[in-house]
C-alpha cells in the first residue's frame, strides 16, 4: 500500500508557452466566482492561455465544490495545497499512515468536515487530486518559473532548492527530515511546500528589528510564485517577493465572507509581468513588478 501523498507527483514540467499567456492564481479557497470575474477582467482564453493555481482549492469560502471541478478543465493546472492534502487525508478514513492521520486530524480541527458533508461528490475527486503535483516547473532557461503552495527555500537553515536540484529530481531531498516553521513540528520536504512559513517569519522578524532585509532574488533559484500566507499586494507595488518567492495569497475567503476589506483575489500574468488585485466589491486594482 502507497503512503500518503506517494502517487502525487513531486515535480510535473511544462514547456515555455509562446502562443498564450500564462497566469497565476493565489489561493481560492472556495471562491470560485472571484475567480471567474478576474479571469473575466484580462479576457482570459481557454483554448490559448494557461492557469497555474498556488494550491488550496477548497474550505473557508462558498464553493469548494466549484473550485473542485476545476481540476476537470484542460487550461487549469494547480499544485496542491494543505488544505487540498488535508481533503485527501480526510477522504482516506483511518489509516495506519501518521501523515495521513495527522492531516486528516488537521481538516477536523479547521471545520473541513462541515462543506464535505454538503457535497456528496468529493471522493469522485481523489483519483484528480492524487495527480496534482507539490511543484510545477514551467520552461527552461529566460522566462522560467516555478509553482509550489508555501516555499522552496528554508529561511531557518538557508537550505533551499535550485533550478539545478529541481531539474536533477533528486528524491532523496524530498524526505530530509528537518522542523517546518508554519508546521511547527518535524517533517520533510513534502511537508514543507505545503505548510512551511519560514521566510515570512523571517522577514517580518527582520522588520521588527530594523534589520536588513532578504533580498527579492535567490541565486540559482528561478522566480516562484507560492501562497499559503495572506499578504495582500501593496497599491501600485505589486505581490511581496522575498528570495525569488512571490507571494499570491490576498485573502480571498475574507474578503467574500466581508472580514476584511482589504483582501482579495490575485491573479498575475507572468508572460506580461502584470497582475490584478479583485476585491469582494469587484473593484479591480491593476498593478506590474520591476
Amino acid at each position: 500500500m502507497m503512503r500518503f501523498l506517494e502517487k502525487n507527483p513531486a515535480i510535473s514540467r511544462h514547456s515555455a508557452h509562446p502562443n498564450g499567456r500564462d497566469f497565476i492564481v493565489g489561493d481560492l479557497h472556495g471562491c470560485r466566482a472571484m475567480l471567474d470575474d478576474a479571469l473575466a477582467q484580462v479576457s482570459f482564453e481557454p483554448g490559448k492561455d494557461r492557469l497555474f493555481s498556488v494550491g488550496d482549492l477548497v474550505d473557508r469560502g462558498p464553493d469548494s465544490a466549484g473550485c473542485l471541478a476545476l481540476l476537470e478543465e484542460p487550461w487549469f493546472y494547480p499544485v496542491l495545497g494543505n488544505h487540498d492534502a488535508m481533503l485527501m487525508a480526510w477522504i482516506d478514513g483511518k489509516t495506519k499512515d501518521r501523515r495521513q492521520r495527522d492531516y486528516a486530524y488537521a481538516f477536523t480541527c479547521i471545520k473541513g468536515w462541515q462543506w464535505v458533508k454538503r457535497f456528496n461528490r468529493v471522493a469522485q475527486y481523489m483519483p484528480l487530486l492524487e495527480r496534482v503535483p507539490l511543484v510545477r516547473v514551467v520552461g527552461s532557461v529566460k522566462g522560467r518559473f516555478h509553482v509550489a503552495h508555501a516555499e522552496l527555500t528554508n529561511a531557518l537553515s538557508n537550505d533551499s532548492w535550485t533550478d539545478a536540484l529541481l531539474d536533477a529530481g533528486e528524491s532523496a531531498i524530498w524526505d530530509l527530515k528537518h522542523f517546518i516553521v508554519g508546521f511547527d513540528d518535524m517533517g520533510t520536504w513534502k511537508d514543507h511546500v505545503l505548510w512551511g512559513r519560514s521566510l515570512i517569519v523571517d522577514f517580518r522578524n527582520r522588520v521588527r528589528k530594523s534589520q536588513l532585509l532578504p533580498s527579492r532574488h535567490q541565486e540559482s533559484l528561478s522566480r516562484t510564485y507560492v501562497g499559503h500566507t495572506i499578504i495582500p499586494p501593496v497599491s501600485g507595488q505589486g505581490p511581496l517577493e522575498i528570495r525569488s518567492h512571490v507571494f499570491l495569497d490576498s485573502g480571498a475567503y475574507q474578503a467574500v465572507s466581508k472580514e476584511r476589506d482589504d483582501m482579495g483575489l490575485t491573479l498575475w500574468n507572468h508572460t506580461e509581468n502584470c497582475g490584478v488585485f479583485m476585491d469582494a466589491k469587484g473593484y479591480v486594482s491593476h498593478f506590474s513588478s520591476e
